[in-house]
């Protein structure tokens, strides 16, 4: 298989993606999942992101769907960690990552939770440490720029910076897990073409 003009095709939309199953076209488990993953955002986000394209794209298989649903849950309404400092350290994450698709879920995440314009701009932008974070925050966020970038590159040394934080090791998990499972959904939302460089934020929120 050839992988000529792969510069061409990396900023324009693709035609050759998964399928996507729409709510419309939904049924059985996937029907019900759909349901509680709206039902669970309720308030959290803009009506139109509650059920993205990513959901719509796992609509294909209900076990992975229920699967990846259920992490995903899990990362951002239980745990031990604020759901704002999850937010913040996924818009890292989607921002390292440059993705679009991302980054427009976490920053409105961060908007309807009333966080500072300027601090949301400075994660899309990757400017943590000018932008005046709190000391304890900025390290978290750092680590989580440095994990996104190259996992290799983290050292002995930015754990112990963790845990002089005060974190316990289910929280730094917490951390690194939720650093993980952003890069999977990044990842999966570039492979797919749900996720393209460019795209604007209607275009991703656009009916199915």
């Amino acid at each position: 298989m050839s992988l000529e003009g792969t510069e061409a095709a990396d900023v324009q939309p693709r035609e050759a993606v998964i399928e996507l199953v729409s709510e419309a076209e939904a049924t059985g488990r996937v029907d019900e999942l759909y349901r509680e993953i709206r039902e669970a955002r309720d308030g959290e986000l803009e009506e139109d992101l509650s059920l993205s394209k990513l959901w719509l794209m796992y609509g294909n298989d209900a076990d992975l769907l229920d699967i990846v649903w259920q992490h995903m849950d899990w990362t951002y309404n239980r745990g031990s960690l604020p759901f704002e400092l999850k937010s913040k350290i996924s818009l890292v994450v989607a921002s390292v990552l440059e993705c679009e698709g991302c980054q427009f879920f976490h920053e409105s995440a961060l908007s309807e939770l009333g966080a500072d314009a300027a601090e949301i701009d400075a994660l899309s932008e990757l400017e943590i440490a000018e932008t005046g974070f709190e000391p304890a925050e900025e390290i978290v966020l750092r680590f989580s720029q440095k994990a996104a970038t190259d996992p290799h590159a983290i050292t002995d040394d930015d754990f112990f910076a963790l845990r002089e934080l005060g974190f316990s090791e289910p929280e730094i998990l917490e951390i690194i897990d939720c650093i993980a499972l952003h890069v999977y959904t990044a990842f999966i939302q570039g492979m797919s073409g749900i996720v393209y460089p460019g795209m604007s934020k209607e275009t991703w929120t656009e009916p199915v």
